[in-house]
C-alpha cells in the first residue's frame, strides 16, 4: 500500500512511510527563514514562554511590528503571491509542488501566497463551487512551502465577495469584481478551520482570511473576523491577517475597534501604476503608529516603471516606506515560470526579491510537532490503464472554417519505462509518452481558435453479461475508469488539462447530443518528475453545453486526454504510469456532481421547427414563434461558426464541411438544441 500526505494530486513526491512518524509528517528539505525566525507574531506579548518555534522568546511588546520567535525582534520577509488559482493557464499552472521548489531556488522567496479564488465570476469554477479541488491545490502549495522552510499565506482570495451576503439587495458605494455570488463568514470559518487543524501547528503557516474587502465597513469586517478567528483558534495560535476596506487600503479604520486577538495583523495593498504613495499609505501608517501591525500581502503595478517616470517614483517611495517600517510583503503575481523576459523581470529578480542567504537553524520545528499532521492518505495497488494512444493538434485537425494552425510537437508513444519516471530499460512494465518541441501557435494562419496539442488514451470497452430484468446490476461503465477511486500518473514538463474524453456516438446515446465540452482538472507546470493522484470528482466542464452534467460522467467517459492549450510553459511533457487506483484510506473521493438542472433540449414552442440539409446548406424553418431569441451554430470541437438573432420564420446556414454540428437557440423560456449531420 502506498502512502502520501493529505494533499492535491501534486503532492506525491513526499516520502512513503511517514505514517509511523511521531513528529510532523512534512519534513524540511533545506534550512530556510522559518528555522531561523520561527513563527511570525503580531507585536504584542503572546505568552511568557521562550525557546520554541511558535513562542516569542523576548516577551516585550513592539506595537506595529511583526516579530520573529527567536529573539522577539521585528522580522521582514519578502516573497511572491501566486495569482488567482482558477485562472488558466496563468494561475493554476503554478500551484504545483515542483514549481514552488523552483520559486524558492531561482527567485529566493521567503514566503509564498496561495491566492485561492473563492467566488470569482470568471475562470474554471472556484472554491465555493468545487471545494475539494481547490483545497487540494492549497494543500500542494502549503506542503511545498513547509518542505522548503518558507512562510506561506493561505489566502481567501476575493474582491468584495462578502458584501452581497450581508447586504442583500443593496447597491454598494464601490463596485467590485466578485459581484455575482457571495460567501458568508461561516463559509470562510469552515475552510480555515480545516486548514488550521491540518497545518496550524507548523510555524510556516499564516492565515489571510479576506484578501480585498471593498464596500464593506470596518464594523462589517470586524464581525466577520471574529467568526473566522474563533474557528482558527480552536486549532492554531498562528498569525492571522485581516483585509481592510477599499481594497485593503484602510487599516486605520480598525484603530477605534481593533480585533480582540493578540496575533492579528491588518493587510495593505499597493500598486505603483494607480496609487500615489504618500496619500495611499497614510491610513496604514496611522494604524502602525497606533500599534496595529500591518502586513503587505499584495503589491505590484511595476510593468511600466522603465517607461513611466511617475510610476518608478511611486514604486521607490513605496519601497522606502515599506523598508522604514520593516514590513513583510508579497509581490503580485506569478504568471510565468522564470524572470528572464524583460528589464522589469531582471529588476524584480535582482532588486525586489531577497538575496541568496544562508539561514541559521535556530528551531527544530519538525521534531517539536508531535501530532503527525497532516494525516496520511494510503493508496491501494494501482492497475496500469492500457489502450490506444491518439495524437492530434490544430495543425492536423482543421477549425470550422477549414483553417489549420501551426501547433505541434514530436510525439513518442508507449515507450518502455522503468517505472521510476526515468528513461526505461528492457522488460519494463509501464509505458509512457513524450512530447518534445511543443509549440502552440496559430499566428498568421487564419486559424480562429485557441491553439492546442492533444494526447488521448482511448480505453478498451468492457463487456458485460446480460443483466436479468429483476436484478439491479448497478451501473455498467463503458471502461475500467468507472471503477477507479482515483487516477494516478507521473509527469514532468508543461502545464496541461487532464481531461475525461467522451466518444461522440456514445455521448449522443447518453445525452441525446454529442459531447465536446469535456470535464477536466488543471495540472501545473512541473520542472521535475511529480507523482499525482487525481480524484475524478474534481473534474468540471466549461458549461458550454447546457444539457451535460457539470462534472465527469463515468457512464460516458471512454478515455483520458492530456490537453495542452492556450499557453505551454515548457516545450516538453513526459507522462508515465497512468493507473487506476482502487481503494483509498483516509480520504473520501468526491462523488461527481449530478447533472446540472435538467433542461428540456426541445422546448414546447419548438415542435414546429424543421431542420433539413442539402449538401453543406442547413435550412431551419418554423421559427416564427422564436423571433428575438439568440442562435448559434457550433462544430464538434465547440467552435462557434455562426451566431445571431432569430428574425422571421427561417434560417439559412452553411457548414464548412461534412461532420456533426449543433444548432442552439436560447432565450427566456427557450433552450433548444438540434444535432445536425452533414454527409
Amino acid at each position: 500500500m502506498k502512502k502520501r500526505l493529505f494533499s492535491i494530486a501534486m503532492a506525491g513526491a513526499l516520502v512513503a512511510g511517514l505514517a509511523t512518524s511521531v513528529f510532523a509528517t512534512i519534513k524540511p528539505t533545506r534550512v530556510g527563514p522559518v528555522s531561523e525566525y520561527g513563527a511570525l507574531h503580531a507585536g504584542y506579548i503572546i505568552n511568557d514562554g521562550c525557546g520554541s518555534s511558535t513562542e516569542v522568546c523576548d516577551p516585550l511588546p513592539s506595537p506595529g511590528a511583526i516579530l520573529g520567535s527567536w529573539n522577539g525582534s521585528p522580522v521582514s520577509v519578502q516573497g511572491m503571491s501566486l495569482t488567482w488559482s482558477q485562472y488558466w493557464p496563468y494561475g493554476s499552472s503554478f500551484y504545483g509542488g515542483s514549481y514552488i521548489d523552483t520559486l524558492v531556488g531561482a527567485w529566493h522567496v521567503e514566503l509564498v501566497r496561495a491566492a485561492m479564488g473563492v467566488v470569482p465570476p470568471w475562470g474554471h469554477f472556484s472554491y465555493m463551487k468545487n471545494p475539494a479541488y481547490f483545497e487540494s491545490q492549497m494543500d500542494t502549495v502549503v506542503q511545498a512551502a513547509i518542505r522548503n522552510d518558507i512562510y506561506v499565506l493561505i489566502d481567501w482570495h476575493s474582491e468584495g465577495g462578502y458584501f452581497n451576503c450581508i447586504h442583500p439587495g443593496q447597491t454598494p458605494k464601490l463596485k467590485f469584481n466578485d459581484n455575482k455570488e457571495c460567501f458568508t463568514a461561516a463559509d470562510a470559518a469552515k475552510f480555515f478551520g480545516k486548514m488550521a487543524e491540518r497545518y496550524g501547528k507548523y510555524p510556516h503557516v499564516i492565515f489571510e482570511i479576506y484578501n480585498e474587502p471593498v464596500a464593506e465597513s470596518w464594523d462589517d469586517l470586524k464581525a466577520y473576523a471574529d467568526t473566522v478567528i474563533t474557528e482558527i483558534r480552536k486549532y492554531s495560535n498562528n498569525l492571522v491577517i485581516m483585509g481592510t476596506p477599499q481594497w485593503s487600503s484602510q487599516a486605520g479604520d480598525a484603530i477605534k475597534n481593533p480585533i480582540q486577538d493578540k496575533n492579528v495583523a491588518y493587510s495593505y495593498h499597493f500598486y505603483a501604476d494607480i496609487h500615489k504613495t504618500d496619500e495611499h499609505t497614510a491610513s496604514s501608517q496611522k494604524a502602525i503608529d497606533a500599534g496595529l501591525p500591518v502586513f503587505i500581502t499584495e503589491w505590484g503595478g511595476i510593468d511600466k516603471i522603465f517607461s513611466n517616470a511617475s510610476q518608478k517614483e511611486q514604486l521607490e517611495k513605496f519601497l522606502t516606506w515599506r523598508n522604514k517600517n520593516k514590513l513583510s510583503s508579497a509581490k503580485w503575481d506569478v504568471e510565468k515560470p522564470f524572470l528572464t523576459d524583460s528589464d522589469v523581470d531582471q529588476y524584480t529578480l535582482n532588486t525586489l526579491m531577497p538575496k541568496l542567504h544562508t539561514y541559521q537553524k535556530h528551531f527544530n520545528w519538525e521534531t517539536e510537532i508531535k501530532d503527525s499532521l497532516p494525516i496520511i492518505i494510503n493508496y491501494n495497488s494501482a492497475n496500469l490503464l492500457l489502450g490506444k494512444w491518439k495524437y492530434e493538434t490544430d495543425s492536423t485537425v482543421a477549425d470550422g472554417d477549414g483553417k489549420y494552425g501551426h501547433s505541434g510537437a514530436e510525439f513518442y508513444g508507449a515507450k518502455a519505462d522503468n517505472g521510476n519516471g526515468a528513461p526505461g530499460t528492457a522488460g519494463a512494465t509501464e509505458f509512457k509518452f513524450s512530447l518534445n518541441g511543443i509549440k502552440l501557435d496559430t499566428a498568421g494562419t487564419g486559424y480562429a481558435y485557441a491553439p492546442y496539442v492533444n494526447v488521448t488514451l482511448e480505453l478498451p470497452e468492457l463487456a458485460y453479461e446480460p443483466c436479468p430484468p429483476e436484478v439491479d446490476c448497478g451501473p455498467q461503465y463503458p471502461t475500467e475508469l468507472g471503477y477507479c477511486d482515483m487516477v494516478s500518473y507521473k509527469y514532468k514538463g508543461t502545464n496541461h488539462q487532464f481531461t475525461a474524453f467522451e466518444e461522440w456516438n456514445l455521448s449522443e446515446t447518453v445525452y441525446g447530443e454529442g459531447s465536446w465540452d469535456y470535464a477536466f482538472v488543471e495540472m501545473p507546470y512541473s520542472p521535475e518528475w511529480t507523482t499525482v493522484y487525481v480524484d475524478l470528482g474534481w473534474m468540471r466542464r466549461n458549461a458550454w453545453q447546457a444539457g451535460l452534467p457539470e462534472g465527469i460522467n463515468l457512464e460516458a467517459t471512454t478515455g483520458l486526454r492530456f490537453a495542452i492549450r492556450d499557453e505551454a510553459f515548457d516545450n516538453k511533457l513526459e507522462v508515465t504510469g497512468l493507473s487506476c487506483i482502487k481503494g483509498v484510506k483516509n480520504y473520501t473521493p468526491v462523488t461527481p456532481p449530478v447533472s446540472i438542472k435538467k433542461q428540456n433540449r426541445i422546448a414546447s414552442n419548438a415542435s414546429n421547427i424543421s431542420v433539413a440539409t442539402q449538401g453543406k446548406l442547413i435550412a431551419v424553418d418554423g421559427l416564427a414563434s422564436l423571433n428575438g431569441k439568440k442562435f448559434a451554430l457550433v462544430n464538434s470541437m465547440g467552435q462557434t461558426l455562426s451566431r445571431g438573432t432569430v428574425q422571421g420564420n427561417s434560417l439559412r446556414l452553411m457548414a464548412p464541411r461534412s461532420g456533426r454540428y449543433m444548432l442552439f437557440i436560447r432565450g427566456e423560456g427557450v433552450n433548444i438544441t438540434r444535432v445536425i449531420s452533414i454527409k
